[in-house]
């Protein structure tokens, strides 16, 4: 009996701690790259997010991990902003990340309404080329115990020099 308490809880535990909730668990799906001059920002969205509902999702920071010296990385909460044509776009809008909450009603549908992304904007203070391949975000769930997790759904390549390169692209390697 013992023996199947202990394996159920172990189950349970690892079933828990496999569940990266609400951070990605899988790497990149996409990549984005952007020219800019020296002390200019590029920008873009690199995690998006949609609580489960009920859920409250209280923001308490970010950090670029592997970013090269030389670049500062801001990162901010983008909500979905209703267009005139009916679409919804992420990216519009920017508030401070820190203190923001994130929540979906009890028993609302999933959807584009509860979507809501984290933006990054690099900005350099010399040439060089600086990628942010993953976010660490510091959370609380539902008034719980601060939290952290790592993951990005886009990552962001900033080209820098001066004047800003006429392109940003992908190098191959070799």
């Amino acid at each position: 009996m013992r023996l199947l308490l202990a394996l159920a809880i172990g189950g349970l535990l690892a079933a828990c701690s496999s569940d990266p909730y609400p951070l990605p668990a899988d790497p990149p799906s996409a990549r984005t790259y952007g020219p800019a001059s020296v002390g200019g920002a590029v920008f873009t969205t690199v995690l998006y997010r949609e609580p489960r509902p009920g859920d409250r999702i209280e923001l308490l920071g970010a950090e670029p991990i592997g970013v090269e010296p030389g670049a500062e990385v801001r990162f901010y909460v983008t909500r979905p902003v209703l267009m005139p044509n009916g679409d919804r776009v992420i990216g519009e809008q920017r508030e401070p990340l820190v203190g923001a909450i994130i929540e979906t009603e009890s028993g609302a549908a999933a959807g584009p309404d509860n979507t809501v992304g984290i933006l990054a904007e690099i900005t350099a203070d010399r040439p060089g080329r600086y990628e942010l391949a993953t976010v660490r975000l510091r959370y609380r769930i539902n008034g719980g115990n601060e939290r952290s997790g790592e993951g990005i759904d886009v990552a962001l390549t900033a080209c820098v020099d001066e004047p800003a390169p006429a392109t940003c692209e992908e190098i191959e390697e070799e």
